[in-house]
């Protein structure tokens, strides 16, 4: 016989559940709720609420060169990224998942690395690292740094899909 967790944790563990994660929600959306009001304010610095309501700070954005040229590369930065990170990751992921021994792990290692060495190290050891290579200021250097650091959010994320994944799949679909 089968029981649903619903019947499974009594109803007063459930509303604690609830009141928890609507305080979590709500922590995490607050912010949105004020700075996007405050964007459409016509002060020169911020204030909750806004006196006036004007499209100043969207028009100097869009009006401006600068600002427009950074978000392209922005955007170009991120499509590139995403192409390098989910092919690595999902396949580094899948590597470790059929890999038999302590070679998976050394896997699970080096892929983990950028998340666990701090940030501030990875910062100065990539910008000499750089500097040396010509990489410094250019659209391929923060690909690769943004790469390094996406490509464990995929592992990990591939790697708890894959738990699931049935693989005779993979054998049959290379009997095709």
């Amino acid at each position: 016989m089968t029981s649903s967790i619903a019947e499974l944790v009594p109803t007063s563990h459930r509303l604690w559940l609830y009141a928890v994660t609507g305080v979590i929600a709500l922590f995490l959306i607050l912010p949105i709720l004020i700075i996007v009001p405050m964007s459409f304010s016509d002060a020169s610095l911020l204030r909750f609420p806004p006196a006036e309501l004007s499209l100043r700070w969207y028009r100097a954005f869009f009006g401006s060169e600068r600002w427009l040229g950074a978000a392209q590369t922005s955007f170009i930065v991120a499509v590139l990224t995403v192409m390098i990170a989910t092919p690595a990751g999902t396949l580094a992921a899948y590597g470790v998942h059929t890999s038999r021994g302590s070679l998976g792990e050394l896997v699970w290692g080096v892929v983990m690395a950028p998340l666990i060495v701090p940030i501030v190290l990875v910062g100065i050891g990539l910008f000499f690292t750089y500097a040396r290579l010509g990489l410094n200021n250019s659209i391929s250097g923060l690909v690769l740094a943004h790469s390094m650091h996406a490509v464990p959010y995929v592992f990990v994320t591939m790697t708890s899909a894959l738990q699931s994944y049935d693989m005779n799949q993979a054998r049959v679909a290379q009997s095709l």
